[in-house]
């Protein structure tokens, strides 16, 4: 609950430092209004919408984000909505760089674990790490499973265990931790 109510000031004050930054643009609080609005609106109903882990991050990347937009509302105002638009779609994931053809995308700093795993599914360490995880705590072997043999993102990680994804990162990296040092690798 108290972790809700921060994140709910959080964006407010963000929302109120990006309407200071367009009026210290001069811009007219109808194209501000109207920025934000139809950012926030495509954004919601085109996706889930990306999140940085850090506050700060968030903060300067939306400022930018806007900025950039707001700028843009002095070259024209149709352009604006169309920039509005486009970076709105970007920012929801769909408008992913890993789509497209022949990009081979990053691995995941966690890619020894999964390949282990992948092709050790019958070795004896790995059944016993595996026994012994879900002993002492079953929350993480829950999330070793989900990510590292069922290769679920964060999002379905947290909409079936219902944890904030800085937390099952923070599981993970102590599941990953343990794993290194237990496996070997």
């Amino acid at each position: 609950m108290k972790l809700k109510v921060l994140i709910i000031l959080f964006n407010i004050v963000e929302m109120i430092v990006v309407y200071l930054t367009g009026r210290l643009l001069n811009l007219p609080n109808e194209a501000i209004f109207t920025i934000m609005l139809l950012f926030i609106i495509v954004r919601m109903t085109l996706g889930r919408p990306l999140h940085y882990k850090s506050p700060y991050k968030c903060f300067i990347m939306t400022l930018l984000v806007f900025l950039s937009m707001f700028v843009i509302f002095h070259v024209n105002l149709y352009v604006s909505i169309l920039f509005t638009i486009f970076d709105a779609f970007l920012l929801t994931g769909r408008g992913n760089i890993d789509d497209m053809f022949m990009w081979c995308g990053k691995t995941s700093k966690y890619q020894d674990i999964i390949e282990f795993v992948k092709f050790n599914a019958f070795d004896e360490k790995l059944i016993k790490f595996e026994n012994a995880l879900k002993e002492q705590d079953n929350l993480s072997y829950l999330i070793y499973k989900y990510r590292f043999k069922d290769n679920l993102t964060f999002e379905q990680i947290s909409e079936r265990l219902d944890l904030d994804n800085p937390r099952i990162s923070e599981i993970q990296d102590n599941v990953a931790f343990a794993f290194r040092i237990t496996m070997q690798i």
